[in-house]
């Protein structure tokens, strides 16, 4: 017996200058902050009730970000994945609309030993949308999680990563993902991706360029070193965005906090 299963609902839309979250619907274990605008950004924090995921919970979370709105979705800490008889499963399916943003950046999961865990993301996009994503786990030797994420429009898919983050362990795995982008916005990107994973000491690090974006694998022992070079890593990848800016842009590249080290008012291109 499961200790219980949740379920979320985000709807997010544009209004004039900035992004505001028009519905939040959540029940069972999985609970939503309000939203904080973050420039023209709302950013909404997700959490779970008790001590993490234990005993085959399930979890599944859908959003919808209408034209032109852009969304930033966190977690409240890490995550516990705990043991128990039967599998945990996280689920996730996201619908953007033409030139929207979507953010997930997650917060490390960190696995017991005997913990059984599966994670699926799916994410539709629209002309000129992009996500933004960003995963750690750090699992022991014995626990298996299983992580999957697709990306696709119009019927084609442009990114599929499905990993078993068992097999690193005990290392760290970071993931940092960006899915969407104009041809000529990827060399860019790799570039600024590679100028950050050049510098990192005690970890392997890989960059690579897809059709539509790039994608980045982390590995290390020690669970920081992963989660601030992904940091890093994003805010590289949104500098890189805005030096392309142009004209009438309507997108703003923005830290978690009020406080970070580039301005909420700039502007990010449109990707079409």
């Amino acid at each position: 017996m499961s200790y219980g299963a949740g379920s979320l609902a985000i709807t997010a839309r544009r209004a004039g200058h900035r992004t505001i979250v028009e519905r939040v619907r959540y029940d069972g274990i999985s609970r939503c902050s309000r939203a904080f605008a973050r420039g023209d950004a709302a950013l909404v924090v997700l959490s779970q009730l008790g001590p993490g995921v234990v005993r085959g919970d399930t979890v599944s979370t859908s959003g919808r970000i209408d034209a032109d709105a852009h969304l930033i979705v966190t977690n409240q800490a890490a995550t516990r994945l705990m043991g128990g008889v039967r599998q945990s499963h996280s689920q996730a399916i996201w619908a953007l609309g033409e030139r929207a943003v979507l953010e997930l950046v997650g917060e490390p999961l960190i696995a017991c030993a005997n913990a059984r865990y599966e994670a699926s993301t799916t994410i539709e996009l629209s002309a000129g949308s992009f996500v933004v994503m960003s995963e750690i786990a750090s699992v022991p030797p014995g626990a298996v999680v299983r992580l999957r994420t697709a990306v696709q429009r119009n019927g084609r898919q442009l990114f599929y990563d499905a990993f078993d983050a068992s097999a690193a362990a005990p290392q760290t795995v970071g993931t940092f993902a960006v899915i969407g982008l104009a041809d000529h916005r990827v060399t860019p990107l790799v570039a600024a991706l590679d100028r950050i994973t050049d510098d990192v000491v005690d970890a392997r690090a890989g960059v690579g360029a897809l059709p539509s974006g790039a994608f980045a694998r982390l590995l290390a022992f020690d669970i920081w070193t992963v989660r601030s070079t992904l940091i890093a890593l994003r805010e590289a990848a949104w500098t890189a965005l805005l030096a392309g800016q142009t004209a009438g842009c309507v997108t703003t590249a923005v830290h978690l906090s009020s406080e970070g080290g580039f301005a909420e008012s700039s502007r990010a291109l449109l990707v079409t």
